[in-house]
């Protein structure tokens, strides 16, 4: 190799090719957000930091209708997180809030801080039989703020 820096980037002297980037790995990248696996996760963090995690989603499973609820809602606006020792969280993102409920949530507030965070799920026995040991997120609510009356 010679050792002009450019040659990485436009080919070498004698006419070949810049070597190729690295190829984007798929399974290198984020844990799939499945109720379907049976193992219940409170939450699923990014495992390559290839890019940043932009949305953050909240999932809660709804026993009246039996369907996954969810709202996603974008880092970037993430303004504040509260926490309450290690059993509640609260996320401001300007318009929407949310309060999270749980037992050892520390874990969590630190990968928050991270943006690690690709998903937050609540439990429900009706999806996860088994109660998990160790944390366990118990209700996500979105708080609806009213109008101030005029």
């Amino acid at each position: 190799m010679s050792g002009n820096w450019r040659d990485m980037f436009e080919g070498g002297r004698d006419g070949s090719p810049a070597p190729p980037s690295p190829s984007h790995s798929p399974e290198m990248e984020d844990e799939p957000v499945s109720a379907e696996s049976g193992i219940y996760r409170p939450w699923i963090i990014q495992r390559a930091r290839t890019r940043p995690a932009l949305l953050l989603n909240l999932r809660k499973f709804d026993p009246k209708s039996g369907l996954l609820l969810g709202w996603q809602a974008s880092y970037p606006y993430l303004v504040s997180a509260d926490y309450v020792g290690e059993k509640m969280l609260s996320l401001d993102f300007g318009r929407r809030q949310f309060v999270i409920r749980g037992n050892d949530l520390t874990e969590l507030v630190r990968h928050l801080q991270q943006g690690t965070v690709l998903a937050i799920q609540e439990y429900s026995a009706k999806v996860w039989p088994e109660l998990p040991s160790g944390p366990v997120v118990t209700a996500i609510d979105k708080v609806e703020k009213r109008p101030p009356d005029a």
